[in-house]
């Protein structure tokens, strides 16, 4: 079960580095999700088409290896960014997951909006890779289609309460996927976005059924977050924590709540057991992890606020 907000406290620092990663500024400025197994950290960014895996030593983590999205996913759509938001480690295998979300084009002219958004399938990735002592297997990923039937936004325009958000930008309360979940029975998906009558959504897939096209009928878990939408997921024993922060790039409010996942169908309320005061650093990833014989909770950050980058490296914050 998750701590209570009385236990949870930050205590340190956690200092990843990534010395020797391909277009590394984007690697360590934009980190959006985190899962750790065993002694080794795997990363992602929403920026390039790349995940790394990290080993644990006693300065932190260290990059073991960078992978490229296109060797293990050769039809995953070309020219963009994967804009990889979560990731999880569960029964052998690398889940990963981008946020299917579409996003408003860049203005031609400074000071104005452009009417127009761009539709980039690169982002629409559902997938997982079968690990072997520690590493990706090549020819072992499964993953959803990308466009068209069987694809996971084709199955979400069937759902009542999501298809009118589907074509929005992401930033204006547009379908944006930012957390993964594995549970024994269940895959869950959090939405930053949309926020629907000020409650955040959580969409769960049957888990063996998740990447075949033709199975698995969506079901919507509504949260009272508070007004924010979710930002990521993780499993912690029976309970999911689950960062909560705003739709848009306001620097906040944030906090984890814990989460015991009901299929009631009705309005769930998990309690807060941490918050950010309005911060620079807005959290993206989550996940459990013991440190030094104690459990806690490690937090990594999407942006390079508050000294966080220093040369190879970027820190993360263990919470007690």
């Amino acid at each position: 079960m998750a701590p209570s907000s009385t236990q949870l406290q930050r205590m340190r620092e956690i200092t990843f580095d990534y010395a020797g990663a391909r277009d590394i500024a984007d690697v360590i400025g934009n980190m959006s999700g985190i899962a750790i197994d065993g002694g080794l950290a795997w990363t992602v960014s929403d920026e390039g088409r790349t995940f790394e895996c990290l080993r644990i030593d006693d300065a932190g983590f260290r990059l073991e290896e960078q992978y490229k999205l296109d060797d293990f996913f050769p039809d995953l759509p070309a020219g963009h960014e994967a804009d990889l938001e979560s990731l999880d480690v569960f029964g052998g295998r690398l889940w990963l997951c981008g946020s299917h979300c579409r996003v408003r084009r860049e203005p031609k002219v400074a000071g104005t909006l452009d009417p127009g958004f761009n539709r980039r399938p690169s982002r629409h990735l559902l997938g997982s890779i079968e690990l072997g002592a520690g590493k990706p297997k090549r020819g072992t990923a499964r993953a959803l289609p990308f466009v068209g039937d069987g694809s996971l936004r084709r199955r979400l325009r069937n759902n009542a309460y999501l298809s009118g958000f589907l074509n929005l930008p992401s930033k204006e309360n547009g379908l944006d996927i930012e957390g993964i979940a594995l549970l024994p029975k269940r895959l869950l998906l959090g939405l930053r976005g949309p926020v629907i009558d000020s409650h955040g959504l959580v969409v769960s897939l049957p888990r063996k059924a998740a990447l075949l096209p033709e199975d698995g009928k969506p079901h919507l878990h509504v949260l009272d977050l508070g007004g924010l939408g979710v930002r990521d997921l993780a499993r912690d024993g029976d309970a999911v924590l689950v960062i909560a922060g705003p739709v848009t790039g306001a620097d906040g409010p944030f906090r984890i709540h814990g989460w015991q996942p009901s299929g009631a169908g009705r309005i769930e309320t998990p309690p807060v057991i941490y918050e950010w005061s309005a911060t620079a650093r807005h959290p993206e990833g989550i996940c459990p992890f013991a440190f030094d014989g104690r459990p806690g909770i490690l937090v990594v950050y999407d942006t390079s606020g508050e000294g966080l980058q220093a040369g190879t490296t970027v820190t993360a914050d263990w919470l007690a």
